[in-house]
């Protein structure tokens, strides 16, 4: 795994393995940091010709509704443009996050996205799928 891009409240880096960008936060985000470690990671996604997304979102916290807004109508369709084509999301059971996911989970029709308990787990789904796309 590659480091990418190092801020004090996140992560982003390129898996190999799972052909994919993984945004890992370390602590609370804000608006203006959550558009700068999307923004560099979907420019990462398209760098490395990535087609799976990573968040762990486990330390991020709440992310506000002009945030996740943002994400569900700008980021994703800019990161499905250059080939996004499965995220995996790290989650706890808080019920903040788990309305975030599910607004962005319809957002994609469903159709592209999982949630897990373990960075283990997302990745392997990940690699799955991943390894599906390459024999279709």
């Amino acid at each position: 795994m590659k480091l990418l891009f190092e801020h004090d409240k996140a992560d982003l880096y390129f898996n190999q393995e799972t052909n994919s960008i993984e945004l890992i936060w370390k602590k609370y985000q804000d608006a203006d940091t959550y558009k700068l470690l999307f923004t560099k990671g979907i420019e990462f996604l398209k760098d490395f010709g990535a087609t799976g997304w990573l968040s762990d979102i486990r330390k991020e916290g709440v992310v506000g509704p002009s945030s996740s807004r943002w994400l569900q109508d700008e980021a994703i369709p800019k990161a499905i443009g250059y080939g996004l084509s499965r995220i995996a999301v790290v989650m706890d059971s808080d019920i903040f996050k788990q309305v975030y996911v599910g607004s962005i989970n319809k957002k994609t029709e469903n159709k592209m996205m999982n949630h897990f308990d373990s960075l283990e787990n997302a990745r392997d789904w990940l690699a799955l799928s991943n390894t599906t796309l390459e024999n279709a």
